[in-house]
């Protein structure tokens, strides 16, 4: 099969369109996961003993499934039991609270890693509990952990082609559609490497640019 430029400059607004659908999923499990994540991790550092191993259980078994039995079971098998999410509800879910699972061990290994001296000195200034972990403890793990937090936003970004098994018009999906369509995937799929390569890049110097400016004091 030769490669046909009509063909693949046809199907470009439908792989941008599906580009547009990658994006929006994207932002929407990474504040997912962004959010869960510290909420998991604050709530482990504060609860109960047996509150904490549920916490650490959820955070395993979040992790140790493979998303596509997630996405299957929640999309799938849920509506047996008259829970029903649309296919775009169901990934931004799924990535969100895979994600967020992951995100809260880079927030907890940011509070562990504080040092001792910050914490004495909001205890010397008699600093409520909220204002220390509002004001001082949360933004600094926050600064300190910019770039793991960034690279799983990133992995997010190229784990939504998997939402091509439950329908969501993500790129991948809308190459898949196309090569179903024309009975040609040379284009399709060429071109949804491409674009995922070239979206993918600039997320990645972004990050690197934070890191490099949190280890300058810049940020």
């Amino acid at each position: 099969m030769t490669w046909d430029w009509q063909y693949a400059w046809s199907i470009m607004p439908a792989l941008l369109s599906g580009v547009r659908e990658t994006f929006v999923v994207t932002l929407a499990a990474g504040a997912l996961a962004l959010g869960l994540g510290m909420l998991i991790a604050v709530a482990g550092w504060f609860a109960p003993g047996r509150v904490k191993l549920l916490v650490r259980g959820f955070v395993e078994l979040a992790r140790g499934l493979p998303i596509l039995v997630l996405l299957f079971f929640a999309f799938y098998a849920l509506p047996q039991y008259g829970v029903v999410l649309s296919p775009y509800t169901t990934g931004v879910l799924v990535l969100g609270v895979v994600y967020g699972a992951y995100c809260s061990e880079v927030y907890r290994g940011g509070i562990v890693s504080l040092p001792r001296g910050m914490w004495d000195a909001c205890a010397a200034l008699n600093l409520p509990r909220r204002t220390t972990w509002a004001r001082v403890i949360l933004p600094m793990v926050v600064r300190n952990s910019v770039g793991a937090l960034g690279a799983y936003i990133i992995v997010i970004y190229k784990q939504t082609a998997l939402l091509v098994t439950i329908g969501v018009p993500v790129l991948l999906t809308t190459a898949q559609t196309a090569g179903y369509a024309s009975y040609r995937y040379l284009e399709p799929y060429t071109l949804a490497g491409v674009l995922y390569l070239l979206l993918n890049l600039p997320s990645m110097w972004m990050v690197r640019a934070l890191e490099r400016r949190v280890a300058r004091g810049g940020f």
